[in-house]
């Protein structure tokens, strides 16, 4: 009883860090869906950006992808029944077999899913960046606009006093 009682609190952790897991997932999803609305957009500075967005993907992409496995890995075992005290294993097999041929199917199928979800992050990102380099050249537009107009301004209140 003990055993199933750690078991459970197990899961219900679990399920907490998987639906902020879900959260933040969609939260990237989102980002990288804008950032790719904007690619191409804007030029000013696509270089550092591209550097820094490879620099983060460098990092983050093989922490996802191990995430993703052994998600993955869990999902296919959770069939497999817990062989608890006292109960004889009866579902497990004498002597182990490699998997059957199914299951590469599984990998691929899941390997896919994980492709589509990581460029569709990676467009959502590309899109806040795009987005974010065009604030940032526009900021850069008023900041020249304004120095012109003060430099105007005082070069007016000079030739007055001539």
């Amino acid at each position: 009883m003990k055993e199933l009682e750690q078991e459970k609190d197990s899961l219900l952790a679990g399920l907490d860090v998987v639906e902020r897991a879900r959260e933040w997932y969609q939260n990237q999803i989102h980002g990288v869906a804008e950032r790719q609305k904007h690619v191409g957009q804007a030029s000013r500075c696509t270089d550092f950006f591209a550097e820094s967005s490879q620099s983060r993907m460098n990092i983050l992409l093989p922490k996802l992808q191990e995430v993703n496995r052994c998600l993955g890995d869990l999902i296919s075992s959770s069939g497999m029944p817990f062989a608890s005290h006292g109960a004889a294993p009866a579902a497990i097999p004498s002597n182990p077999q490699p998997p059957p041929p199914p299951v590469a199917p599984k990998a691929i199928q899941r390997l896919k899913e994980q492709n589509r979800l990581l460029t569709q992050e990676v467009t959502e990102k590309s899109e806040r960046i795009t987005q974010l380099e065009q604030e940032k050249a526009a900021l850069i537009k008023q900041l020249f606009e304004a120095r012109a107009r003060s430099a105007h301004d005082s070069s007016a209140l000079d030739s007055t006093f001539i």
